[in-house]
């Protein structure tokens, strides 16, 4: 196939954070691309909870079309109360924080009303499930489920842990790849309000990291993922992180664990906890329990094949969640690749494999090294020692807060 001096079409599988990213800095530079994504509409999957946003900040804003809204008031989970993102850390009496400020800002963000910022005007497909990728010469054919088919120049993969891009990239299953955190992770979801609410924005305005006794083997994290519009009350989630090496086994116990006796399990845990730690999981009802424990996946993946096929995001470095890096990273990959994009001036195989290969180097090391930290992170003895870090930033000590809601909204 002769060479074409126009921009080459990308075809972006996955429209989460890092797919959308992605989108949105093409769509700045005038290069065409089309999106995929298996869901069938933006609402009917869970998305996840809350995340950080930090060290991107600047480089995400100025990559992306001026028609977009201002981005912290589009997705701060914190909205309407006037509250800077912050996590917390308790441990043995202390109390160390990472708190937003206007030298290394962090936005504590709304996964949905993130997604919603960066699906301004973008036209996403939904419900394409991929079932095939071909190369044709110079072309690449992706077909789906649906029996429709889409042609360019370039495939991304940015769909996530469990990526079909991936499989088909390296040949390898994602069930061989991936690899359990050992952690067994209970979860669930209430809404407070009230004095309630003002005990928990005090104990950390975002979230919080709660340790048990030194003997103990798990920690409780508290997260607030939103507000609600009349800032009166907001909508938490919580897990404990309890170490167990046997979490993948189909015989676990918790595999086959009602929610009462999931909700059993963690109140039990958690017994020796401040009760002002505990209270959001006495305030959660048995049917708030998420009805399975979650299982961490991560990989360490040192190559990928260079070509007209890339990855970003958990597509390239699947990570647990335990210091808040994974979003970033995605964001990051997503900006790294529209800018190796943009440097094209054609579709040469040669001129893509030059640029995607130092992409894919710098992503996959980097990648690799946060998956190793997030891992690393996974227990209380490591986070008990003091080796933590949170939003991009090591945790220093801060004095107490009271919180009223009435003054965040004044």
């Amino acid at each position: 196939m002769a060479i074409k001096t126009i921009k080459p079409r990308i075809l972006i599988v996955g429209a989460g954070l890092g797919g959308l990213t992605l989108a949105q800095s093409l769509r700045k530079q005038g290069i065409p691309f089309e999106i995929f994504e298996r869901d069938t509409d933006a609402h009917s999957r869970f998305l996840g909870w809350a995340l950080g946003v930090h060290t991107i900040l600047d480089d995400l804003v100025s990559s992306i079309p001026d028609d977009l809204p201002p981005i912290k008031e589009s997705i701060t989970h914190l909205s309407p109360l006037k509250l800077e993102a912050q996590i917390a850390f308790y441990f043995h009496g202390k109390h160390i924080a990472v708190q937003s400020t206007p030298e290394q800002p962090v936005i504590r963000a709304n996964r949905p009303r993130f997604r919603d910022w960066l699906s301004t005007h973008i036209p996403i497909q939904w419900g394409k499930r991929p079932t095939r990728v071909e190369q044709v010469q110079d072309e690449i054919r992706l077909h789906f489920e649906d029996g429709t088919t889409a042609t360019g120049d370039i495939l991304v993969g940015a769909d996530g842990v469990n990526s079909f891009v991936r499989e088909h990239l390296l040949g390898v299953p994602n069930k061989e790849l991936l690899r359990p955190i050992p952690n067994c992770m209970i979860s669930g979801e209430t809404t407070l309000s009230g004095e309630a609410f003002e005990r928990q924005l005090s104990i950390a305005h975002s979230c919080y990291v709660a340790g048990g006794p030194a003997s103990s083997n798990y920690f409780l994290f508290v997260g607030l993922n939103r507000v609600s519009p009349d800032g009166k009350s907001g909508r938490y989630y919580w897990f404990t992180a309890d170490k167990d090496p046997s979490i993948a086994n189909e015989d676990h116990w918790s595999k086959s664990a009602s929610q009462a006796e999931l909700y059993d399990h963690v109140v039990n845990l958690t017994s020796t906890l401040e009760p002002r730690f505990s209270e959001v999981i006495r305030s959660t009802s048995v049917s708030e329990v998420k009805a399975k424990p979650f299982i961490i996946r991560d990989a360490e993946i040192e190559h990928l094949p260079v070509g007209r096929i890339t990855l970003l995001g958990d597509a390239a470095h699947p990570m647990s969640p335990f210091r808040g890096e994974g979003g970033v990273h995605a964001l990051r990959d997503a900006l790294n690749l529209s800018k190796a994009i943009g440097q094209l001036k054609s579709n040469d195989t040669k001129e893509i494999e030059s640029l995607f290969g130092s992409y894919q180097k710098e992503m996959l090391e980097r990648g690799a090294r946060a998956v190793r930290a997030s891992r690393s992170q996974h227990s209380l003895e490591t986070i008990a020692d003091g080796q933590i870090v949170a939003w991009g930033q090591t945790p220093v000590e801060v004095p107490d807060e009271t919180i009223t809601i009435e003054a965040c909204l004044a």
